[in-house]
């Protein structure tokens, strides 16, 4: 996995150089200065978020939301944003319904949708992913899903950022089915000169 361990090295040799700060500092004591003080925890900070933060924070900025439903032990929130209709997923959650991470997640039945199109959007976005997929009826409707990573002590405002991927990537995919498709066949692969 790794080509060259050795760059591993600082990371490696850290923790047992702070293993060995309080033997150094009581055989020099003026390395003791070196020493960095370590605060008193405080406050814990809050890790994650609970549905209802992030649907009233989602109401806040105009969004129509629905009350968190679990459905087969997965919570979610079914959200309009005035364009599109989407969820959002809730993993990680503990006994109080704090969870630490959220899926954005879209369900798009359209005209057009192919494995060569799901692909080259693959290919060429970095955050939201999608998957093609049958519905029941045998329509094939493609799946966007962007995870999101909750921070310790940010609050819900840490997903206004995040909401704006997902907004401006969505309504891209949106956009890019409804525009003319312009798939061509593959480029000729690139042939380097040999000596």
């Amino acid at each position: 996995m790794f080509r060259r361990l050795s760059a591993l090295a600082p990371l490696i040799a850290a923790p047992a150089l702070l293993m060995a700060m309080p033997a150094l500092a009581a055989a020099d004591p003026g390395a003791a200065s070196l020493a960095v003080p370590v605060a008193a925890p405080t406050q814990e900070a809050v890790v994650g978020l609970t549905p209802a933060e992030v649907r009233a924070w989602l109401m806040e900025k105009g969004a129509t939301v629905e009350e968190p439903q679990t459905i087969e032990g997965q919570t979610l929130l079914r959200v309009n944003d005035g364009s599109a209709n989407w969820l959002i997923f809730f993993y990680g959650c503990d006994a109080a319904g704090r969870c630490q991470d959220i899926q954005f997640a879209a369900n798009i039945v359209a005209d057009g949708l192919s494995l060569d199109r799901i692909n080259a959007w693959n290919r060429e976005q970095r955050f939201v992913k999608a998957y093609l997929q049958s519905n029941v009826d045998g329509t094939p409707s493609a799946v966007l899903q962007f995870d999101v990573l909750l921070l310790a002590g940010l609050g819900v405002d840490q997903l206004n950022d995040p909401t704006v991927v997902w907004l401006e990537l969505l309504a891209r995919f949106i956009e890019g089915l409804i525009a003319p498709t312009t798939e061509t066949t593959a480029p000729a692969p690139v042939t380097l000169p040999t000596n």
